[in-house]
């Protein structure tokens, strides 16, 4: 069974987080057109990227899940929130500020030409 193209992803997109460990809260989302439409965004994803990168994180790991785990809490100060959008083998890191800012404006949808300009940072995989 073929693995489907935003699960490869997002096992590329992991290991990148742990060998360069860049600092902020990353959603990953997957295209496989030349945009990104906004309406793949969830309302929780919009909110909880807006509320970490103004107020941070704090999370209690569940006591339910048998795996160690290395602590009881993580507190995370407040850092750049990004949508992470996955084009033809190439992440674009997208703050959530400038994605919100586009809905805000009207627009339905982030362009890969857009993308390459109000990117970040811009890995290719």
């Amino acid at each position: 069974m073929a693995i489907k193209h935003e699960a490869k992803a997002q096992v590329i997109f992991t290991q990148y987080l742990r060998e360069k460990r860049p600092y902020g809260y990353f959603e990953l989302k997957h295209t496989d057109k030349a945009y990104f439409p906004f309406s793949k965004i969830e309302q929780v994803q919009y909110d909880g990227l807006q509320a970490t990168e103004k107020e941070g994180f704090v999370w209690k790991l569940s006591d339910m899940d048998s795996r160690p785990k290395p602590c009881d809490c993580l507190s995370m100060p407040p850092l750049p929130s990004y949508i992470v959008i996955s084009f033809v083998r190439t992440f674009y890191f997208i703050r959530i500020r400038d994605i919100v800012k586009m809905k805000e404006e009207g627009k339905l949808s982030v362009t890969l030409e857009e993308a390459k300009i109000m990117a970040e940072k811009i890995v290719d995989y």
